[in-house]
């Protein structure tokens, strides 16, 4: 018994394929199970063979399972890559497309505007930026003048407070003389 439970755990593995890993975990577990079972009735080693085909077919059972799972879901993964990869390229043929396209519609109005359309255009773009820049520079001045009042106001304020403390202060002091 403790040399079947030797070699079988020797077999065991962490590399090749689920079916074969699974097989060896199963015959090792049926082959123990069947031992314990088998010694009861006095059978130890015929119930450790017993167990141990027993779990070397539900073992590769389940390991053949498990690696028609990961060979499914690998094969769901590279499709769905190469999809993504086929969409990409698709959006580049069509980006470049659209690119090239533009570019041809700007060619075609440009061969319809004259030099005299561009240079007009561009005198109604230096007034259009002249008017911007008397625009700013009276709102920089509103401003200005909003905070200029405003901190003379604030002076104003101060100045009667103190007025309003002095005068009181000196009313004190002539009543109490």
């Amino acid at each position: 018994m403790l040399m079947l439970v030797v070699v079988a755990s020797g077999c065991t593995t962490t590399t090749g394929s689920s079916t074969s890993r699974g097989a060896m975990k199963g015959a090792l577990a049926g082959a123990t199970a069947g031992a314990i079972i088998g010694n009861q009735s006095g059978e130890t080693g015929e119930g450790a063979a017993i167990g141990a085909a027993a779990g070397v077919v539900i073992g590769g059972l389940i390991g053949a399972a498990k690696e028609a799972k990961e060979q499914k879901d690998q094969e769901t993964l590279a499709q769905q890559r190469a999809h993504q990869q086929e969409l990409s390229k698709m959006r580049k043929v069509k980006a470049e497309a659209e690119a090239m396209r533009s570019k041809q519609l700007a060619i075609a109005e440009g061969m319809r505007i004259t030099e005299t359309e561009v240079t007009e255009a561009e005198i109604r773009a230096r007034n259009a930026e002249k008017r911007l820049k008397e625009l700013q520079s009276e709102l920089e001045s509103a401003l200005s003048r909003s905070q200029a009042i405003g901190q003379a106001e604030e002076r104003k304020l101060s100045a009667e407070e103190e007025i309003r403390r002095l005068e009181r202060e000196l009313e004190e002091l002539r009543a109490k003389n």
